[in-house]
């Protein structure tokens, strides 16, 4: 199915409420923050109808972050959210949607010119539906833990010189059952600057 017309807008209401701290002169930074989002008609995808809407739905957490930087050349950040997302008409979770999700990320810059990164996400199992398979049972995906890196050399002002590598344990998983994810990627390049 392409479109359709009986879909209506989605309309919702959302507010959080957070605190940040910063300790250690300012070095470290700690944070939390407790979101809730309702939702009237949200729209989803369903494999079988397309684009369909749910009636009443609702998205509830909270999330953990930690920032540290203890010289100007060094950075590392980290976030964990807890999710419970409802599809509240059919007391349901929400399809594709982790309950736990954890970032991490640590850059070192140096010399001026170099930049390097190193990053971490664990994305935690997820509901899902097998299209495949009738009559087309609710499956969980299981977590997956992905590692990247990156490093920039600034040639001047204008001109950088890039790499990028994704997946570098080349993680097997599906965010979507069924649908393949990449291996491990590697990129590079050169960013003019004017």
């Amino acid at each position: 199915p392409i479109g359709n017309k009986n879909l209506k807008r989605e309309k919702s209401i959302g507010w959080d409420l957070g605190i940040e701290q910063q300790i250690f002169q300012g070095k470290l930074m700690l944070g939390a923050t407790y979101f809730c989002n309702t939702f009237q008609n949200l729209i989803n995808f369903d494999f079988m109808q397309g684009y369909i809407n749910i009636g009443q739905a609702e998205s509830k957490g909270i999330e953990i972050s930690v920032e540290y930087r203890p010289t100007n050349e060094f950075l590392f950040r980290a976030f964990y959210t807890r999710l419970e997302a409802k599809d509240k008409d059919k007391d349901t979770s929400l399809l594709r949607r982790p309950k736990d999700k954890l970032t991490a990320n640590l850059n070192y810059g140096f010399l001026k010119k170099w930049s390097i990164n190193l990053s971490f996400s664990y994305i935690g199992k997820r509901d899902d539906v097998d299209f495949s398979t009738r009559p087309y049972p609710q499956v969980t995906l299981p977590g997956y833990t992905l590692f990247n890196a990156s490093a920039s050399f600034d040639l001047s002002s204008h001109i950088q010189i890039f790499s990028r590598f994704d997946n570098i344990l080349n993680e097997k998983y599906e965010m979507i059952i069924g649908y393949g994810t990449p291996g491990f990627s590697a990129y590079g390049g050169v960013k003019l600057f004017f």
